[in-house]
């Protein structure tokens, strides 16, 4: 099975691997560990409250590095119609009607 190859605008091959998260399961799960953490005043001085902290840090990384989808299809869908010179309608009736399965 070929895999499918993704080429920037300079026509070289894009490696990245991208992947998709909801924003806000990761912000809950970053609640529910700080709660957590706050819970027992021992974890300040423990190798599990130091774990939790880990997560809280990685997770909290994993959000500021994320770039929402919505409007990343917004600018894709206004830059092929204008590629095409076609008006099918505005990006927001687009997004409505796309189904993500993930």
């Amino acid at each position: 099975m070929s895999k499918e190859k993704w080429l920037d605008d300079s026509g070289n091959e894009i490696n990245e691997e991208y992947i998709i998260i909801n924003k806000t399961a990761i912000q809950k799960r970053i609640e529910e560990l700080e709660e957590e953490y706050k819970s027992d005043p021992s974890h300040e001085f423990n190798s599990y409250g130091n774990k939790l902290i880990r997560e809280i840090v990685i997770l909290g990384q994993i959000l500021s590095q994320s770039t929402p989808l919505i409007p990343e299809i917004k600018k894709a869908y206004t830059a092929g119609m204008e590629f095409i010179g076609e008006d099918k309608g505005s990006p927001n009736e687009y997004i409505t009607n796309l189904k993500l399965n993930i």
